[in-house]
């Protein structure tokens, strides 16, 4: 079963952050950082609760924004009714083209192959990995 509320922040097949959202002694969003000195980590310190806010600009980091001139036409492909930067990072695993970063939810098997947007560039000889929008 995959659980949304837990996920891994990963760069290629390398976990570099993981973050419950709703962690059991309660509270806000608790973010354990595995690198340090890097300009795409999860959070600016490496252990700790981090605010709503801090959750939220992450997450706009790895959207499309609202704004986008074929925003409906993107909300559209991946069966959503309504902008929702949480729905579409769920659905999407936040891979962004300019990056290698994406997110791997509790549960899930997935590798960096599976959700690549550059497979050609990555993996070339290789014809098994599976599409986001397949995913």
């Amino acid at each position: 079963m995959i659980d949304y509320m837990k996920f891994n922040v990963m760069w290629m097949d390398d976990i570099i952050a993981t973050v419950d959202l709703k962690p059991a002694n309660g509270g806000s969003p608790y973010v354990l950082n595995y690198i340090d000195d890097f300009n795409k980590q999860f959070s600016p310190m490496m252990e700790g609760h981090i605010t709503l806010e801090e959750l939220e600009k992450w997450l706009k980091w790895r959207t499309f924004p609202p704004t986008r001139a074929n925003a409906n036409e993107l909300l559209e492909s991946l069966d959503m009714q309504a902008y929702n930067r949480w729905g579409i990072v769920r659905k999407t695993h936040g891979v962004m083209a300019d990056d290698e970063i994406w997110i791997r939810f509790k549960g899930e098997k997935l590798r960096h192959k599976d959700v690549c947007l550059r497979k050609e560039l990555y993996y070339p000889n290789d014809s098994e990995g599976t599409n986001v929008s397949n995913v």
